[in-house]
């Protein structure tokens, strides 16, 4: 069993107002049973747990009954509707809400400038018909989609900023709050009950054998063998589900290998490096990487549309693709690239990131001439724990995430094998995030 440090801090969420959830999530309404429901109201000490409503017939059911019923009766998923009653009522968290937030406990019916005493939505008032019919338009949504005012495909400008909804789940949420802000509140609560299946950094199999790398809160095909082998670790690849995966949004696939020459039809010529683009100004400064124009691959434009700009490779840039240097004084290891030095605060750290790359001894004297960055961390994906310490984090988006425990740690297909034990110091470069739950 793992053991949870005494704070962790909240990391904020990656909100991305063209993808807020997929349709496949957002209509998986066998994700939770009655009693998962109660349960889940229970521990989070919501009145609604222990209480007793008509549901939209008439009949008095428990609220973890309607909740199920009205999900299963229109293929929706409770997790949304449970969510759905904290952001409109915060009914999830609320051990004594008012009548008036039980009567309009999802909202429906209650536009901006709309009353509640307004005779026309009467008949949507209590638990039972505000759970059924919110339920209800998110089915009749996906039956009618060009009835509404938010179409998958088509630009909005929505509180100032462009919106193009990616999928009709997204188009969903907007019709019923078309608002920024409410969006935003409705997928950090998700996240924080249900969560990201994988976090960031996490290399995945799907179940036709398709390889996925988690970044960024999407999932990148990868489209080689050659691609993976250049740039992950295959022997902490995990095995998961369609349906888990189809969580994700799809990014853009990840087609070249690291440190890829990659020449346009204009002439130009970058190094890939991860996801950036680091154009190389002439033929002094392609000397200088060590390659030679054999490995120039030609490639479109648009091939490498999505990727990031790089800083530029000089005839001045200084170890433009990164060495391992050592004090040999002291022992102190850095890397150092385009004039940066970082510290490496472990060897296991060391072989983690570098495996391969030579490691060049050099006097106090030279290493003064480089500034000083911030020191390397884990890359991401990687499971890391201090020696002495039985907290296992996994690294995503340079956080250190504590893993809950030993339970979670195996569901999520982990290797206990891939778990590397290093220094505390190593550990404590990376700032604490939120834990997987």
């Amino acid at each position: 069993m793992l053991i949870l440090p005494s704070a962790v801090l909240a990391q904020d969420e990656n909100f991305n107002p063209n993808f807020i959830m997929s349709d496949a999530e957002l209509q998986d309404y066998q994700t939770l049973t009655i009693g998962e429901i109660y349960n889940f109201l229970k521990t989070n000490g919501s009145a609604l747990a222990d209480q007793f409503f008509n549901d939209y017939e008439g009949k008095r059911k428990s609220a973890a009954m309607i909740i199920f019923q009205a999900g299963l009766m229109n293929e929706i998923n409770p997790k949304y509707l449970l969510t759905l009653l904290q952001k409109e009522q915060s009914l999830v968290e609320n051990s004594t809400p008012t009548q008036r937030d039980i009567d309009w406990a999802t909202g429906y019916g209650v536009c901006d400038s709309c009353s509640t005493t307004d005779p026309d939505i009467q008949d949507f008032k209590g638990f039972g018909n505000q759970v059924h019919y919110a339920a209800k338009i998110m089915r009749k949504y996906y039956i009618y989609p060009e009835q509404y005012g938010f179409q998958v495909g088509l630009v909005y400008d929505i509180d100032g900023v462009k919106v193009a909804p990616a999928n009709q789940a997204t188009a969903n949420f907007y019709i019923y709050t078309p608002h920024i802000a409410g969006n935003q509140n409705l997928a950090t609560l998700y996240s924080r009950y249900w969560g990201q299946v994988y976090p960031d950094g996490t290399l995945v199999k799907d179940e036709n054998g398709d390889i996925w790398y988690i970044q960024y809160g999407r999932r990148r095909l990868i489209s080689s063998m050659s691609v993976l082998q250049s740039r992950f670790d295959i022997s902490k690849m995990i095995e998961a589900t369609n349906a888990d995966l189809a969580k994700f949004e799809e990014g853009m696939p990840i087609k070249f290998a690291n440190y890829s020459l990659l020449r346009i039809p204009s002439g130009r010529i970058y190094l890939l490096v991860d996801d950036e683009l680091r154009y190389i100004t002439s033929p002094e400064a392609f000397r200088l990487i060590g390659f030679n124009m054999d490995e120039v691959e030609n490639v479109a434009e648009e091939d490498i549309v999505g990727y990031g700009a790089g800083p530029a490779i000089t005839e001045n840039s200084v170890y433009p693709v990164g060495a391992l240097l050592q004090d040999q004084s002291a022992g102190g290891v850095f890397y150092v690239e385009d004039g940066v030095k970082q510290p490496i605060y472990s060897r296991e750290l060391m072989l983690s990131n570098f495996k391969g790359r030579k490691l060049t001894t050099v006097s106090l004297e030279e290493l003064a001439k480089y500034e000083t960055g911030e020191p390397v961390k884990f890359k991401d994906g990687e499971l890391i724990k201090a020696v002495g310490d039985p907290t296992v984090y996994v690294v995503s988006d340079g956080l250190r995430r504590p893993i809950a425990s030993g339970e979670k740690f195996e569901k999520l297909g982990y290797k206990w094998d891939n778990v590397i034990e290093t220094s505390s110091k190593a550990v404590l470069a990376h700032e604490v995030g939120e834990v997987i739950q």
